[in-house]
């Protein structure tokens, strides 16, 4: 069927290439670009689902993208949509479909051979209330941001599961906790109430894009689904601190995935 004149599939744009990633073409929400030692630009891809993990492709000539590595997950109730690319070193997030399984958190590749990847180490987040790690963010190489449970964490409500942690990856064989955060009334055993939800639309007070940008190393912005959009102050790594909390659900549909601020027009 062709498009209307007034339905444009494209504007100022050219595609200049497709690939069907033999078969398996079910990209999740993780994709990093790598410039390799050999000159070689490399395209990293999160899969949405099992079977596979993720999926290399050689795009140094972006008109015959060719693919170099596709791996498999160990089982089929575990996802690695996410993962983040910084020189030779890659994260990548392991969600499960049910808490207290296995692999839950997320690991570190050693990227130099494309062809090749060789795990560095595995963060484990699993336990009895965690499902792992949903997204991870790492742009800086030290640190990985992530959207995770823990298996000290136990959320008042089963879909608050996944809250804010910052990981030391300076050693990236011995990933270390560095900080984490978590909307206060979500864990069992705070001083604050439970927050008040959605009727019928309630998707978890979770967070799930933890983005810090290298304009403002010293701030993590927060989507947090239902919880709305958090500025954390994260100068002391340790300690996050509260800077600003908008949230609208209820009354309205929440579902806050990404927190985007545009610094140079002061928007977000």
């Amino acid at each position: 069927m062709k498009p209307r004149p007034d339905q444009a599939l494209s504007l100022n744009m050219k595609l200049l290439s497709h690939h069907e990633l033999q078969g398996f073409g079910g990209i999740g929400e993780g994709m990093g670009m790598q410039l390799a030692r050999d000159g070689r630009r490399i395209l990293w891809l999160a899969h949405e689902s099992a079977p596979k993990n993720f999926t290399a492709v050689d795009v140094t000539d972006p008109k015959n993208p060719r693919v170099v590595v596709q791996t498999e997950l160990p089982h089929a109730k575990v996802r690695s949509n996410s993962l983040d690319v910084v020189g030779d070193i890659m994260a990548v997030a392991y969600q499960t479909s049910a808490v207290n399984t296995k692999p839950a958190g997320f690991d570190l590749f050693d990227i130099g051979k494309p062809e090749n990847p060789k795990l560095i180490s595995h963060f484990d987040a699993s336990g009895a209330h965690s499902r792992g790690v949903h997204a991870v963010w790492f742009a800086d190489g030290e640190y990985v941001h992530m959207a995770s449970g823990a298996p000290d964490f136990q959320p008042t409500n089963p879909a608050d599961d996944q809250f804010y942690r910052i990981v030391d990856v300076r050693k990236p064989a011995k990933p270390e906790e560095a900080g984490r955060w978590w909307l206060p009334g979500t864990r069992v055993g705070d001083s604050a109430p439970p927050p008040a939800r959605h009727p019928k639309f309630d998707s978890g007070f979770r967070a799930h894009n933890t983005n810090v940008f290298p304009q403002r190393p010293d701030r993590a912005y927060v989507g947090y689904i239902s919880g709305g959009a958090v500025i954390l102050d994260i100068a002391d790594k340790s300690r996050p601190k509260l800077i600003s909390h908008w949230r609208y659900s209820p009354p309205y549909t929440g579902f806050t995935h990404t927190v985007l601020p545009l610094f140079e027009r002061g928007l977000l």
